[in-house]
């Protein structure tokens, strides 16, 4: 039954993220056709510091508040509280970073970006605590609802600006309403009247504590590069690896965050049942992979018929971007029941030590690449870094949960001979079709490369499935759910 509910609660979260990841999607397109790479690259230079800074003094007190067995009110005003005060904390330290970051790389333009960026986290800092009763009780469709109004707000107010002003401040100011309008729309999903509470801290700190420290080093991890990149190789090709970078874990990430926010609070129901707990684990490895490496693998194999075709001419060095980065970034998801799991049962510090040795060694790997061998070298080292990453990761998990690293493996091989069927198929079709660049014909034959893949994907999965005499995984899994949607 606690399946049945994390799984159906995980295909409402997918839902509403596709929709929102469509969203970024429409948005993407449209200001890659009205602005340069280098406003992209601009943007992204001032849009990393923001990010670094929020998970600096990132709070997780919702995930503390959702371990617990019952809420106590006066915790969710602590929580209340503590969010309040980060949030103008942050906004104080965007604030002072700009002049020095203005400096550092000689453009005065972003000394008013950080300036207007630094009221993102005081907008989006007095959100309803109120909501974490809908996480508590596995409700997970109206803090998506409220994500997802804010980016549509974001997204319409930007395509405006962007058609107005052919202006970088069109990406500045959607990032203003986002949060403006998800803050406004929390109070009518979860009323909610402020109260200023700090009796109750450290209790809520003891846990967020360590998930903080981990989603800092994360962050740094994610966003280091970047700067990186900016300073050696200039905005220009800091915007196309941004474009690139994000295409390549769009999908991903669309599926990976609901999913692993229904793992952890059905991780935390199986906290002390180690062997359900490991029997879960391999079940969520196998639907995560199941579902989200085709898309890896097959946009790295189409990223040179996509790309052109929607984001134009200016954006080729995007190719070469989701093509080494895409598949790492699908193979990620091996490890991400592993994140929910350590927090379900309290154990965040065990990400603390994976992330500081990500971050020891992407680093240097990416400024190596970068200076020596351009873009196309940091690309190609991120990759490296992330793979062995991956196994480092499955080897904690063997340690933390009594599962070798070969039954890991094992667990998704239908996935991985399927998607090695899929890529050849589609590079196959892909070579034997050859289309002039900028026909409608290269519509139909990216639709046509999507639907040979899908199908060579599927099929394959079903077959190796079968001759493997259906065992109860992720296969049976869907099936099931399949079958009790149609006798509702």
């Amino acid at each position: 039954m606690l399946g049945r509910k994390v799984a159906l609660g995980a295909a409402l979260l997918t839902a509403l993220q596709l929709l929102m990841k469509f969203v970024d999607i429409i948005s993407l397109v449209i200001m890659a056709r009205l602005l340069t790479p280098a406003d992209f690259g601009l943007v992204a230079l001032a849009a990393s510091v923001l990010a670094i800074v929020r998970a600096t003094t990132e709070l997780n007190v919702s995930e503390a508040l959702v371990q617990r067995k019952e809420i106590d009110p006066r915790d969710v005003d602590t929580a209340f509280t503590l969010n309040a005060l980060r949030a103008l904390i942050v906004s104080l330290v965007i604030a002072g970073t700009a002049l020095p970051m203005a400096t550092l790389y000689e453009d005065s333009r972003l000394t008013e970006i950080l300036l207007v960026l630094a009221l993102v986290p005081l907008l989006g800092g007095f959100s309803s605590p109120a909501l974490v009763h809908y996480l508590h009780r596995l409700q997970y469709g109206p803090g998506a609802r409220m994500q997802l109004v804010g980016r549509l707000a974001g997204l319409v107010v930007s395509i405006v600006l962007a058609y107005a002003t052919r202006s970088y401040w069109a990406l500045i100011v959607s990032q203003l309403v986002t949060p403006l309008v998800s803050t406004v729309y929390s109070y009518f999903l979860a009323p909610y009247r402020p109260r200023l509470r700090l009796k109750g801290t450290r209790s809520l700190l003891d846990f967020a504590g360590w998930t903080t420290a981990s989603r800092f080093i994360s962050t740094v991890n994610l966003q280091s590069d970047r700067f990186l990149i900016g300073h050696i190789l200039g905005k220009a090709q800091l915007g196309q690896y941004t474009v690139g970078s994000d295409m390549a874990s769009l999908a991903t990430y669309a599926f990976a965050a609901p999913i692993m926010q229904t793992m952890f609070g059905g991780f935390a129901r199986l906290h002390g049942d180690p062997d359900r707990m490991r029997a879960a684990y391999l079940k969520a490895q196998q639907m995560l992979v199941i579902i989200l490496l085709p898309f890896g693998f097959g946009l790295a194999a189409t990223a040179d018929r996509i790309v052109p075709l929607i984001l134009g001419p200016d954006w080729n060095s995007v190719v070469t971007v989701i093509y080494w980065l895409a598949p790492v970034v699908s193979l990620q998801v091996l490890y991400l029941p592993l994140l929910s799991l350590a927090m379900a049962v309290g154990q965040p510090r065990v990400l603390v030590v994976r992330e500081a040795v990500n971050f020891g060694m992407r680093v240097p790997l990416t400024l190596g690449g970068a200076w020596y061998f351009g873009l196309l070298g940091a690309v190609i080292a991120r990759s490296l870094g992330g793979l062995v990453i991956i196994v480092m990761t499955l080897v904690i998990a063997r340690r933390f949960i009594q599962i070798s690293v070969l039954r890991q493996i094992s667990n998704i091989w239908r996935s991985l001979i399927s998607v090695a069927v899929m890529v050849g198929g589609v590079e196959l079709l892909k070579h034997s079709i050859e289309i002039p660049t900028g026909t409608p014909m290269q519509i139909v034959q990216v639709i046509l490369l999507v639907a040979t893949g899908s199908a060579l994907y599927v099929c394959t999965h079903l077959g190796l499935w079968a001759l493997a005499k259906r065992p109860d995984g992720a296969e049976q899994f869907i099936f099931n759910m399949i079958g009790s949607r149609r006798k509702a």
